[in-house]
């Protein structure tokens, strides 16, 4: 059964591969790596034919472009090169094809990276404060980027839907809490950071660098590493004990 799976597996990655960056009369996709691997990690697309495939990647991309609200089906058809009629066969409306993003994303997607953020980035001990934000924040912008087009569109329905926020809210893991409170009460308990309860030192971490993360999905300010040393610098500035 393993190999069988795993030849399964290997085939189906070689086909979305192909599959996603062909291109057609609009040209070609532009779902990145990162993306296409969240999608496949989460056997999203386990059973879709290549022409489904191609319209989600296709919606991918004009979701992010345009917006869920100004996007019709259409346009995604179009883009994906297929008849209209292949989207509700599958998807049944623009609706139920941005749920196949999104729902991939809140029950795979998230609870996986975190879980990785929290192996690489939360059990290490930070010699300063400069030093633990610097991480945070290098890790966080370079997900962001490597990301950008599912990210967004999931922003803006989370935005929107309040039943997105809600389980989006039970979707991280204990563990993440635990090592992101363990890491700000040890910077405390050394005198790195400011005595603040540590909802309000999150609090003023996002209002701080959720301006640049913003900025960069919706409207194309680039996260460089200038504009990334200044995020850092403003939030060490704020946090200092």
């Amino acid at each position: 059964p393993n190999t069988v799976y795993s030849t399964l597996s290997g085939n189906l990655s070689t086909r979305l591969h192909e599959v996603k960056f062909t291109n057609n009369s609009k040209g070609a996709h532009t779902v990145t790596n990162s993306e296409r691997k969240l999608f496949e990690d989460a056997h999203a697309f386990d059973n879709m034919t290549d022409k489904q495939i191609k319209i989600l990647a296709a919606a991918i991309d004009v979701f992010a472009e345009k917006g869920y609200a100004n996007t019709s089906t259409k346009e995604i058809a179009e883009k994906a090169g297929v008849a209209e009629g292949n989207i509700f066969n599958k998807f049944v409306n623009k609706r139920g094809l941005l749920h196949a993003i999104v729902t991939p994303v809140m029950q795979s997607f998230f609870p996986a990276s975190m879980d990785t953020f929290v192996k690489t980035q939360l059990t290490k001990v930070y010699p300063s404060l400069n030093a633990f934000i610097t991480a945070l924040v290098q890790d966080r912008f370079a997900f962001l980027k490597q990301n950008s087009k599912v990210i967004k569109i999931f922003v803006s329905e989370m935005l929107y839907d309040q039943e997105v926020r809600a389980q989006l809210t039970t979707e991280f893991t204990g563990a993440y809490w635990h090592r992101i409170n363990q890491q700000l009460d040890s910077l405390k308990a050394n005198h790195l950071i400011v005595d603040w309860s540590n909802i309000e030192i999150l609090k003023t971490m996002w209002s701080i660098t959720g301006g640049a993360i913003l900025g960069y999905l919706y409207f194309d300010q680039q996260l460089t590493k200038t504009s990334t040393d200044h995020a850092i610098t403003a939030l060490v500035k704020a946090l200092s004990y």
